[in-house]
Formats: C-alpha cells, sequence, structure tokens
C-alpha cells in the first residue's frame, strides 16, 4: 500500500524508489494490537465497536461529558504492490455489496459499485454510533457533527489516491485548492438547535470547530488564547446562516509554491477567492461522474446541490494558476468557471497582500527525508516511534482492546 491503512491487517506502507517499507500501525493508548487480538477483522467494524465500548463505559450516571473524534477510513481506495506494479483496490465486506442500493448499480462502472458499498459501511458506521448514544440516554444531550477532510478523488487523479469518487460540478479534486479540493458537506444534529433543516455556505473553517464546540459545551473561548478558529455556536445553534468568520486560507503550500484564499467583501457580503502559485498543477478542469455523459446526467438535485450558474464543466474564462493568479466569484460562480482577476485587479492585490500576511506567520515546514533505522523490520514489522527510548511497547494481554461492548 501507500499510505494507507489496509483494512484488515493493519499495515500502512510507503511504495517508492527511496522508500518501499511496510509494516503494522495499529496502538491503543500508546501499545501495539497485536495481530492475535484483532484476526484480521475489517477495521470499519472495529472502529465502531471500540466506539461502542468506549460510550457503553462512560459512567453510569450520564453525568461525566465526552469528546470522541471518530475518523473513519471509508469510503477509501488503498494501493497494494502486484509483482512490479501498484494497483488501487476497494475494501468492502460482502454484505455491503449485497445490498439493494448497490446490487442496482450495473458492474460496468464495478469501482463505483464498490464505492457505493463502502458507503453503506459508513451508513452502518453512522447508525450504529446514534444507537450507541441513544441506548446510553446521552443522544439528547449530545452534538453530531459528520464532515469529510478534503475532496473526493476521481480516477483522473495523477496519484495513486484515487477512489471512484467524484467532485462534480465542482472544480478539481483531492490536494488542489480549488473547491473540489477544498469544500466539504457537512451537518449538525443536536436538540440543542433551535432550528432544523436549515442549509447555510457560510464560511466555516476546520479550526472553527474547537471553539464552537468549547462555547456549545459551557466554556468561556476567551479562556483559549491564540487561536485561529473562531466559534460559530450562536449562528449554527439560532440558525441565522450568518457565521463571524470573512477570511479563509484554503491552503497555502511553501512547499509545493502553491495557495487559495476566500475573502467575504463587506457590504455586498459577496465570496471571493484567489488561487494561485507558480507550483499550481498545470491540470485544472473538470471531471463528470464515471458513467455520466452528456445524456445521462446525475439527476437528483438536492437542498444542498451546487448551482454553478452557467452550463457546467466549461471555463469561460481560462485560469492558468501557474501563470498569473486567478479570482472566482464563489457566491455567483462556485464551480469557479469564470476568471475575473483581469477585471477586478484591486481585489487580486488585497487578497494576495492577506495571503502573504498569513504566511509570514506560518511554522516553516518540518518535513524530513526517509530514515532508514525506521524500517519497520528493524521493529518486528511494526512502525514505531523509533527515536524513543523504548519505541517498542507491548501489551501485555489484549485487554482492555477485546472488551468491545456490542449492543
Amino acid at each position: 500500500m501507500e499510505g494507507e491503512v489496509h483494512p484488515f491487517d493493519y499495515t500502512t506502507g510507503w511504495l517508492a524508489p527511496e522508500v518501499n517499507r511496510s509494516g503494522r500501525n495499529l496502538y491503543e493508548n500508546g501499545l501495539q494490537v497485536a495481530e492475535s487480538c484483532t484476526n484480521n477483522h475489517y477495521l470499519p467494524h472495529m472502529l465502531t465497536e471500540k466506539f461502542e465500548q468506549i460510550v457503553h463505559n462512560n459512567g453510569a450516571e450520564h453525568s461525566k461529558p465526552f469528546f470522541v473524534y471518530f475518523a473513519s477510513p471509508l469510503p477509501k481506495a488503498n494501493s497494494e504492490a502486484n509483482g512490479t506494479y501498484r494497483v488501487n483496490r476497494q475494501f468492502v465486506m460482502p454484505q455491503y455489496l449485497s445490498r439493494p442500493s448497490v446490487r442496482a448499480m450495473d458492474n460496468e462502472h464495478f469501482g463505483r459499485k464498490q464505492q457505493m458499498g463502502q458507503i453503506q459501511a459508513l451508513d452502518e458506521q453512522v447508525k450504529r454510533i446514534k444507537e450507541a448514544l441513544e441506548c446510553k440516554g446521552v443522544l439528547n444531550k449530545t452534538i453530531i457533527i459528520f464532515m469529510s477532510d478534503n475532496g473526493a478523488a476521481p480516477m483522473v487523479l495523477p496519484t495513486i489516491h484515487v477512489n471512484h469518487g467524484s467532485n462534480w460540478p465542482l472544480r478539481m479534486f483531492r490536494g488542489s485548492p480549488f473547491e473540489g479540493g477544498v469544500r466539504n458537506l457537512a451537518f449538525i444534529w443536536s436538540k440543542l438547535l433551535k432550528k432544523k433543516g436549515i442549509v447555510t455556505d457560510q464560511l466555516f473553517h476546520v479550526a472553527d470547530w474547537l471553539p464552537t464546540l468549547y462555547e456549545a459545551a459551557g466554556g468561556n473561548v476567551s479562556d483559549l488564547p491564540n487561536l485561529t478558529g473562531i466559534s460559530q455556536w450562536t449562528s449554527l445553534k439560532e440558525g441565522t446562516k450568518k457565521g463571524d468568520r470573512t477570511e479563509l486560507v484554503a491552503l497555502i503550500n511553501p512547499v509545493r509554491n502553491v495557495f487559495g484564499f476566500v475573502y467575504q467583501e463587506p457590504g455586498s457580503g459577496t465570496l471571493y477567492k484567489i488561487v494561485g502559485g507558480p507550483g499550481s498543477s498545470h491540470i485544472t478542469g473538470w471531471y463528470k461522474t464515471e458513467g455520466t455523459n452528456a445524456t445521462l446526467k446525475m439527476v437528483n438535485p438536492t437542498s444542498v446541490s451546487v448551482n454553478c450558474g452557467h452550463p457546467e464543466g466549461i471555463e469561460r474564462t481560462v485560469c492558468q494558476p501557474w501563470l498569473a493568479d486567478c479570482l472566482f466569484d464563489l457566491t455567483n460562480d462556485p464551480c469557479e468557471l469564470n476568471n475575473i482577476a483581469a477585471a477586478k485587479p484591486e481585489m487580486v492585490n488585497l487578497m494576495k497582500n492577506k495571503v502573504v500576511s498569513y504566511n509570514a506567520t506560518a511554522y516553516p515546514s518540518v518535513r524530513q527525508p526517509y530514515d532508514p533505522t525506521s524500517n519497520p523490520e528493524l521493529f518486528q514489522n511494526w512502525w514505531t516511534p523509533w527515536q524513543d527510548p523504548e519505541p517498542v511497547r507491548k501489551a501485555s494481554s489484549c485487554l482492555p482492546f477485546q472488551s468491545s461492548f456490542s449492543l
């Protein structure tokens, strides 16, 4: 595999000329979880069972607050060695491929069918998380947030990390500063919210979750100094659709020399986005969902569907960010079809200066080359904190890992 956790043996690996290593990478509380404890259990199921265990064991009187960050590995593609080549695999259990919504799909685009099976497994995770909270009697006091980390990786992505995903009609994909790479859907559910079914497109950065949830839990955000995030709890709770964030750094990558930045203009409220940098990819297009074409379209719009405002996937004014910065009006052009940099040079300069200001406070990159002394073969085929005095930390038994509680 390449940088992804295998869903059955929990190995993580990299396949490259300078690095060709793979090792087991499953820890609990800093201790290695041995193969005999897991027996190739499907990783999404195992993580769900661990969540159920945590909730079940969290106090008898339901009075102890808790926070759980549940990072599902679904949907995900893994890359495995196949002789001298690398191939993509989307691992999914047979029971999800046999569900009606998956069986209804033909096999012409089997990768999409496998991904639908993975999404069914993700749905099952969400269901069991909700049921665990409900059985514990704490659901009505809980805030549930569901979100992604980046855009999908369609088959046109020029790396091995592809999973038959789709960002259409947004531009580009994972790893890009365009909307297909950085704009993500999310939802929040709680009995504490005063309005239900609200759809908002206000700016929200992942860094906002810390102060937002801290305030929701009764904390005073002023007790958290030097934050880059902004609490948006009041907006979410009241359903106002207006938050306090007016600027958002989508990406500043000094290694690749690429950036993306969003700015809300005072008064008009228009969202502008600048994308640029000489290291920008020369691939800048839109990519239709597998199995669709001009006559066979995706025809299930919802309240959160993107309306491009113009014909989808057809560039109106060329954007070549490796040559010159591009500017888009995201309010009226969310699909980034029309580069308006030439028409608004003042806005370009304003936003470019803000990018420079943000970058001045950034921590320098600490990327290091591969260290051969970290080779898992030196540590019984485990990835370890190899420079620690005690890099190998084994548990005396499978407990508490195997004391999971199934509802």
